[in-house]
């Protein structure tokens, strides 16, 4: 899948779906070790995609793992990859 096929959306979708709570760009960046800004290019594929959904905290963007079928599809094989 062309979602996957980045290593930096592939870690954050494996980051946001084994968290149960809503992750910051500033954590999700340090997490997966890469800048803020190529976290929030990363996010905003995903997002584009339906995988992920974003919600505004002040003037932090958090995102978590949208409740869709493509989200469960891409779950299932993070999970059988690991």
């Amino acid at each position: 899948m062309k979602i996957l096929s980045n290593t930096n959306r592939y870690d954050l979708m494996k980051l946001l779906l084994s968290t149960k709570r809503d992750l910051c760009v500033n954590e999700l960046s340090e997490n997966v070790g890469i800048t803020q800004s190529a976290t929030s290019h990363q996010l905003a594929y995903l997002e584009a995609y339906g995988v992920v959904e974003s919600i505004r905290i002040g003037k932090k963007k958090c995102y978590l793992p949208a409740n869709t079928p493509l989200t469960r599809k891409v779950a299932s094989i993070i999970k059988a990859l690991n």
